[in-house]
């Protein structure tokens, strides 16, 4: 059998004669490039059996203001409520919305807490949750908060993509939620 797998779930193992197991997603964050921007796939390529945003779960931006002066720093908290949420991961970017810098980073993202890292990938930064970051606060509801220091100026574009997991240590049945957001600059 031949055929393209998503890398997260690039290896599978054979059990006995015939049976195939998804491999087991990790809590260190998820790969790159997996935010839903420009293009880009989002985590239900990895968390599969779901439609993204199902449910009555969401995921949320906030701290962002109507419009951004050029340098300055934002705490940005990503807000995950999903019913069932055991586990939970996030990704987000800040790129530039339109012109000729359209999908390179925006600023820059940096991790405000431990159970945030950052990533960088071809050019862009992304912001992820870290192991630590994995397990939710309560109930069913995460947050992770990033510092977004502005760029000198034009619209950017926020994509957020969030993971509800239900820790049966299997990519299947999670919750993927997303959300876009676009800033312009003050002025």
């Amino acid at each position: 059998m031949t055929g393209r797998i998503a890398p997260c779930a690039a290896a599978l193992v054979l059990l006995g004669a015939a049976a195939l197991v998804p491999a087991v997603p990790t809590a260190e964050g998820p790969p790159p490039g997996y935010s839903g921007g420009f293009g880009e796939p989002t985590c239900v390529v990895c968390h599969v059996g779901n439609e993204v945003n199902a449910f009555d779960g969401r995921v949320t931006l906030e701290g962002l203001p109507p419009r951004y002066e050029p340098g300055a720093a934002y705490p940005l908290t990503v807000v995950l409520e999903a019913e069932g949420t055991a586990v939970a991961g996030f990704q987000i970017t800040a790129r530039h919305a339109v012109g000729t810098a359209r999908g390179a980073n925006a600023g820059r993202l940096e991790p405000a807490e431990p159970r945030v890292a950052v990533t960088d990938s071809a050019g862009v930064s992304y912001a992820h949750q870290s192991r630590e970051g994995s397990v939710p606060g309560s109930g069913d509801r995460a947050s992770w908060t990033v510092v977004w220091v502005a760029p000198a100026g034009g619209p950017v574009a926020f994509h957020v993509a969030a993971n509800s997991g239900n820790a049966d240590n299997s990519p299947l049945s999670d919750l993927v939620y997303t959300t876009e957001i676009v800033v312009p600059p003050g002025g």
